[in-house]
């Protein structure tokens, strides 16, 4: 299965690495060149314990790459910040972002997974809406 991963901080990379060595092929996504040329060498720019050796390992086996741009998969899973506003709600423009982003490579019977921290509703209501709007049904 191919997975795209939108978003490679503290949240993505991992997920990314996880389903890289359980045999699936995975593209994480950033906007941060410096975070897509170091994962395309193996190496990473968080601090997570043992995570260098497991990416490291799965771009050596070709099952982990990253670039700016998503491509065609069959999951797309969305991994960005969620940002409290002044007012104390959820900013969603990166969600909102990410999920326009996938928009050109999205086919019918794709899953659209939104993993950030986001109130009760956001994936059904906001990301759904997006998605409704761009011709596919949730």
């Amino acid at each position: 299965m191919k997975i795209c991963i939108i978003g490679l901080g503290y949240i993505g990379l991992p997920t990314a690495a996880m389903f890289a060595t359980h045999g699936h092929e995975v593209l994480g996504v950033d906007v941060n060149k410096k975070v897509i040329d170091a994962l395309n060498k193996g190496r990473i720019i968080i601090e997570e314990p043992f995570l260098d050796e497991i990416v490291s390992g799965a771009v050596k086996q070709g099952s982990l790459r990253a670039s700016t741009e998503p491509e065609v998969s069959d999951v797309f899973i969305i991994c960005v910040p969620t940002p409290i506003n002044p007012d104390k709600t959820a900013d969603l423009s990166f969600v909102e972002s990410g999920t326009r982003k996938i928009l050109p490579y999205l086919k019918k019977g794709d899953i659209v997974i939104l993993e950030s921290t986001s109130p009760p509703g956001t994936t059904r209501d906001f990301v759904g809406s997006i998605l409704k709007e761009a011709g596919f049904i949730p």
